[in-house]
């Protein structure tokens, strides 16, 4: 029984001690966050742009899309634009009602709305096919947004500046503190982020006005995307 206490004894003593080791290591470290940004230009666009009619029936209405909508096929084929590049993204026929209070609601006939998607590798065309597609009936142009055909290069390289700045912190940190920096210890990725530009609503109805001047142009240019990337570290301290 004496032994065995004994040997208890010796088991806790050895427990406090490592656990009182390992606490003193937990807190010699330094905890930092590193963040990289990279300024690209966009190799690649999206155009939504569609028509919506009306009519006293669905037929008429389906009738009439369709219609404006082989004439805007037309003039993007003419501009250079494969069926490929091209994809429908929204159609739908709904009931247009008028309230009336003596006797409700009232059909007052069917609105169809078809949109397409433009898939560009040319940012130069993305103002002729608005315009283009205006002039041909388009009566939506619903966004334009600017991306990369592939951002994993750019995320990448985020990557590497994020790791470099948390490098930077966590040696001025030790510096002021006196301390050597030690190994790393840890390094985590809470995320890389890329997201793509798209034009404000501001810059679609200056890209409506001029599609209705027949000698305008509507210029766009996204400017520069941001490529962000955020890493956590730990380091050990000397």
């Amino acid at each position: 029984m004496k032994n065995l206490l004994i040997l208890i004894s010796t088991l806790t003593l050895l427990f406090l001690a490592f656990a009182q080791v390992g606490f003193a290591q937990e807190k010699r470290q330094i905890y930092v966050q590193g963040e990289g940004t990279v300024q690209v230009d966009p190799d690649m666009a999206y155009v939504s742009l569609g028509v919506t009619t009306e009519a006293p029936s669905a037929e008429e209405a389906q009738v009439e899309n369709a219609e404006t909508m082989r004439s805007i096929l037309a003039a993007l084929a003419e501009m250079g634009i494969k069926d490929d590049a091209i994809e429908t993204s929204y159609f739908n026929v709904y009931p247009i009602y008028h309230y009336d209070q003596n006797k409700g609601n009232q059909l007052r006939g069917y609105r169809v709305s078809n949109t397409v998607s433009v898939t560009l590798d040319d940012l130069s065309k993305v103002g002729e096919v608005i315009d283009g597609s205006i002039k041909a009936g388009a009566t939506n142009v619903n966004s334009v947004s600017f991306t990369l055909a592939d951002e994993e290069p750019w995320l990448n390289e985020a990557m590497v500046l994020a790791v470099e700045n948390a490098r930077k912190k966590a040696e001025l940190l030790a510096g002021a503190a006196g301390v050597k920096l030690g190994p790393v210890m840890t390094i985590r990725d809470p995320y890389a982020q890329f997201e793509p530009y798209y034009a404000n609503k501001e810059m679609r109805m200056m890209t409506l006005a001029a599609a209705g001047d027949a000698g305008s142009y509507t210029p766009i240019s996204p400017g520069k995307l941001e490529v962000r990337a955020v890493v956590e570290m730990v380091y050990a301290m000397d």
